[in-house]
């Protein structure tokens, strides 16, 4: 899998990780409401044993194997015309089974 994080969202990330005791990166996928479908979102957490890790210029990105094996290509971004002061993961991800 190939992971792009923006520099802006690198800058970010550094902030949220300097006053957090977890060091990995979850990438994980919301559950779909009335309001909004299912779309990839971020936390940070601990490691599993069910899941992968890919190092991406210094962060520890995790993901569920599940999950993982269905993206190809991952753009994590920070802000935008769609996202001011948000995070935004777009994906190329190949049928979802959950």
């Amino acid at each position: 899998m190939d992971i792009l994080i923006t520099e802006e969202a690198k800058k970010q990330f550094d902030k949220i990780l300097e006053n957090s005791e977890h060091k990995y990166i979850r990438i994980y996928k919301n559950r779909p409401s009335i309001y909004e479908d299912a779309k990839l979102d971020f936390m940070l957490d601990e490691i599993k044993e069910d899941d992968e890790l890919h190092e991406v210029d210094g962060y520890k990105i995790i993901i569920n194997k599940r999950l993982g094996c269905q993206i190809f290509f991952m753009n994590i971004s920070y802000g935008g015309l769609m996202s001011r002061d948000k995070f935004s993961i777009e994906c190329d991800i190949g049928l979802l089974h959950f």
